[in-house]
């Protein structure tokens, strides 16, 4: 009986797979014109990382940039105490380079960011005050807990507020079942300038040549182009909760390897 299930299961995989389209490619995002646009990064260097070329096209697009930054930086207590002070101030000269100059800090614990009625609160009267066109937050599916965490208590509090903005996920330590790409090639060196300017952070690693070749192979997925391309990668959330919708499945999925890799 149980070879019996497993065979019409089997059956019923490979129908499906025959149904799949050849090489469906994730849809081309054009920057907005003139919007207002709100990125929350749970860490200095995570907004440039994950979506700097983005911001670099957004301001040539005249639109109103706003970052919030919501850990403290202090490295989860890796780094020396000066570390915070630091990082922020690596962060203005970084989304200056980006001709960005409105910031925000909200000093949450990093490395053991955890939600609360008080953040989602501060998070609330962001949004209602802010009215994004589009907003940026970091991925469910990331390796990084404070980004995962972060992630869903922004993405939750966005899908109960009744504005009208998209919200899109960003990518930094996992590649993300993106949905949409921006074409970046013609910020890239405004991308690498910014990524430089957090010596702290690539001091301990090279995220510098990490960043930019998940650009590079983002690019493969911009239509009709030849040469050296970059691209930038997101996932539309779905405004309505949706507990069976892609973003849940991230998450799912995002318990799932933290299961596997401890064993």
């Amino acid at each position: 009986m149980k070879k019996f299930i497993a065979g019409q299961l089997d059956k019923q995989r490979q129908a499906k797979i025959a149904q799949l389209e050849l090489c469906p490619l994730p849809a081309l995002l054009t920057p907005v014109e003139g919007g207002k646009i709100l990125v929350f990064a749970p860490h200095p260097d995570d907004e440039v990382l994950g979506c700097g070329g983005t911001l670099a096209l957004l301001r040539q697009k005249k639109c109103t940039v706003k970052v919030i930054f919501v850990t403290d930086g202090a490295g989860a207590g890796t780094l020396d105490a000066d570390a915070p002070a630091i990082r922020r101030k690596e962060a203005m000269e970084s989304l200056a380079v980006l001709g960005i100059d409105d910031l925000a800090f909200l000093d949450e614990p990093d490395g053991s960011f955890r939600n609360s009625s008080t953040f989602k609160n501060k998070i609330h009267t962001l949004l209602q005050q802010f009215n994004p066109d589009w907003l940026f937050l970091p991925s469910m599916l990331d390796y990084h807990r404070d980004h995962v965490a972060i992630g869903q208590a922004i993405l939750s509090c966005w899908q109960h507020w009744e504005g009208p903005g998209r919200a899109f996920v960003y990518e930094i330590w996992s590649p993300l079942p993106a949905t949409r790409v921006v074409d970046i090639s013609s910020v890239i060196d405004l991308k690498k300038q910014a990524i430089s300017c957090y010596v702290l952070p690539l001091s301990h690693c090279d995220y510098l040549t990490a960043s930019i070749g998940l650009a590079s192979y983002r690019g493969l997925y911009l239509p009709g182009k030849e040469g050296s391309n970059y691209a930038e990668a997101f996932v539309e959330a779905e405004k309505k909760v949706a507990f069976g919708g892609i973003l849940q499945k991230m998450l799912d999925l995002r318990f799932y390897l933290e299961r596997l890799l401890k064993r």
